[in-house]
């Protein structure tokens, strides 16, 4: 009876060990993975930017709006839920939100409803400058990028102590016209300021064996921010067209806008004609008489 009982409080040690084990484990790799990037907030500056907690690397920069009067909190934190839609005060919504600590969040420019062409476009003029009443704004791409990239327990530092970088892409106004309005920068496919991507009127989708071929000339791109030639050089092609050999070519075209950072991506084919048969008949010249011909005189 002691042995059996000497033998069932073995078990249970093992067993709680190995769940003592198991948890640690768990909890070591998944603070690791949340401490991939550190997130730093300057509330005098509005900016933010995300670094490579290994290497101190910039990964990220942003615009933003802190709260104003310095209402944001300062210190350090670690962010504790994500939301896709979130309700604030003052019966508006956060797009793409990210908890840093009791109230205050990393959210869009408020919404006025849970739709996406209701962002205040009043408020999203402000981003760059303290207007918020403590939560942290963000373009709707940088907010995603949060909620997509930074893991739960991301580390988030908030205060002046540190400069931070602004981005290379340049602030984004919107017209004030309608009170509401899409965020320029949300990529859903809906958003009527993503930009266009077409093949040109005169863009021939059947193209001559041997011809010069060049992707560039037969798209048409425009956007309501960059112009033609911008969003150009930010093209990439998956597939190629080879003229000197007859068939269909399936090519992938995107640009990103450099304004707003949305992408669209576009699939066209093209055909190469045959190679054309030369039906030009040679005629042979017939040789000169080697013969000599006197003449009389």
């Amino acid at each position: 009876m002691k042995q059996r009982n000497k033998q069932k409080r073995i078990l249970l040690l093992t067993a709680m060990l190995m769940f003592a084990f198991a948890f640690f484990r768990f909890n070591t790799i998944d603070a690791q993975a949340a401490s991939k990037y550190t997130i730093y907030v300057n509330r005098k500056t509005n900016l933010v930017n995300v670094t490579d907690s290994r290497t101190g690397k910039l990964v990220k920069a942003m615009y933003c709006s802190t709260g104003k009067n310095y209402r944001t909190i300062s210190g350090t934190y670690n962010t504790t839920a994500k939301y896709k839609w979130r309700a604030l005060i003052h019966g508006v919504y956060g797009q793409y939100s990210t908890r840093i600590h009791g109230p205050y969040l990393f959210h869009s420019v408020p919404y006025y409803s849970v739709n996406k062409s209701k962002v205040s476009t009043k408020e999203y003029n402000k981003l760059g400058v303290q207007a918020s009443a403590g939560c942290i704004r963000l373009a709707v791409t940088d907010a995603k990028w949060i909620y997509d990239n930074c893991r739960i327990g991301t580390k988030v530092v908030i205060g002046e102590s540190r400069t931070l970088k602004k981005p290379a892409r340049p602030k984004v106004k919107v017209s004030t016209k309608r009170k509401a309005w899409w965020d320029p920068t949300d990529p859903d496919t809906r958003n009527p300021y993503r930009p266009k991507l077409t093949l040109k009127k005169k863009g021939k989708r059947t193209i001559d064996y041997g011809s010069t071929f060049e992707i560039k000339d037969v798209l048409n791109v425009s956007s309501p921010y960059a112009s033609a030639s911008a969003l150009l050089e930010t093209l990439s092609v998956r597939g190629s067209v080879n003229t000197k050999k007859a068939g269909t070519y399936k090519v992938s075209c995107t640009i990103t806008d450099p304004y707003t950072a949305v992408s669209v991506t576009k699939n066209f084919k093209f055909k190469v004609g045959k190679k054309p048969v030369n039906t030009t008949t040679e005629v042979k010249v017939p040789e000169k008489d080697s013969t000599q011909i006197k003449t009389q005189k």
